[in-house]
């Protein structure tokens, strides 16, 4: 009876732990959707941050929107992105997490050119 019971407590714990792992992915997924749309609507570009295996990294910034100036094709505007989704509320800690980033974000340039088959970076060695 005594291993019925200790088998009985660990299901359950498992159970609960199975189900907050996929109540957080479907937040996340639905978080992602929304604003891909919302991005698409509004004229900005947005790339994830994810893993090989498509989870999320470990950081602040979870995404990067970006769109060309309307006025002058030569500015670029960046937003570093942190996604909430489900009941995760931001904390004023992660607000300032996420301005330091902004403050500490580099900027640096790269022509890419292809020739036949070879392609030739410039600088050589981009710090990207």
């Amino acid at each position: 009876m005594r291993d019925r019971h200790v088998a009985a407590i660990k299901a359950w714990k498992t159970i609960r732990q199975t189900e907050a792992w996929k109540k957080a992915h479907a937040a996340e997924g639905a978080s992602k959707r929304a604003f891909r749309k919302y991005c698409r609507e509004h004229g900005w570009r947005v790339a994830f941050f994810e893993g090989p295996t498509g989870a999320p990294r470990t950081g602040i910034v979870d995404a990067v929107a970006f769109r060309i100036d309307s006025q002058n094709a030569d500015l670029l505007d960046v937003r570093l992105v942190q996604l909430k989704g489900g009941k995760a509320g931001v904390s004023a800690h992660e607000i300032t997490r996420l301005k330091e980033a902004v403050e500490n974000a580099k900027v640096g340039w790269l022509v890419a050119e292809l020739d036949d088959r070879t392609l030739h970076l410039l600088p050589e060695e981009p710090s990207v």
